[in-house]
């Protein structure tokens, strides 16, 4: 496995948010959350189109933490996949 370091700034809340995921799951620390979500977004993009929306939209209405409707995932999905 290669090591790479990457930064990014955050509000307080998406830190606290991810503190208690990591708790909850009882990860060793942020970077384990890190991880796994950059493994799930890359098998995510890995699917085609349409199971892709499909995925995305069952995740939005049981979890509904994002704000975002399942119709402006889909749309972000679409100009992703235009990209």
């Amino acid at each position: 496995m290669t090591e790479v370091t990457v930064a990014t700034k955050i509000g307080s809340e998406e830190l606290k948010r991810i503190d208690a995921i990591v708790r909850r799951r009882g990860l060793l620390n942020r970077s384990d959350l890190v991880r796994e979500a950059i493994r799930l977004y890359l098998s995510l993009t890995s699917l085609e189109t349409e199971t892709r929306l499909r995925m995305l939209r069952l995740i939005n209405e049981s979890v509904g933490v994002s704000g975002k409707t399942a119709a402006q995932l889909v749309e972000e999905a679409r100009r992703e996949e235009d990209a």
